[in-house]
């Protein structure tokens, strides 16, 4: 698998309003499933969100719109403004073949910059 840093200011994303709970995978009668149970980033203990993007990719010189998710860590929910562009920390993204022969992409970051938390204000420190 190939990683890749990637300049959140750069690679725009706008979001789509939509974060979920990422949910730990576990193996149930020999079949992979996700449980009920949030899964934690696995160096720092932190919940992990999944927050769904628009963002503008390019695949043999055809320009195109595409949906992802990008990971991030969190002590609560992220709120982000639905259409509005967000920006990530450590953006980064993996990428491999699946057993089809397509491309899968893997985004995950650190946290979402300047992003407010469901009751709380913003996470750098400054108001809401």
């Amino acid at each position: 698998m190939s990683g890749y840093a990637v300049d959140s200011k750069r690679q725009v994303m706008r979001a789509t309003g939509i974060v979920d709970e990422v949910k730990e995978w576990v193996e149930l009668d020999g079949r992979r499933r996700p449980s009920e149970t949030q899964a934690r980033d696995e160096n720092t203990g932190m919940p992990l969100w999944a927050v769904e993007v628009i963002c503008r990719q390019s695949s043999w010189g055809r320009v195109s719109n595409t949906t992802a998710t990008v990971t991030v860590g969190s002590l609560s929910r992220p709120v982000v403004e639905e259409f509005g562009r967000v920006e990530f920390t450590d953006l980064w993204v993996e990428t491999r073949v699946n057993k089809a022969g397509g491309l899968v992409e893997t985004w995950t970051a650190d946290g979402v910059a300047g992003a407010k938390v469901q009751g709380q204000g913003v996470t750098d420190g400054k108001a809401a």
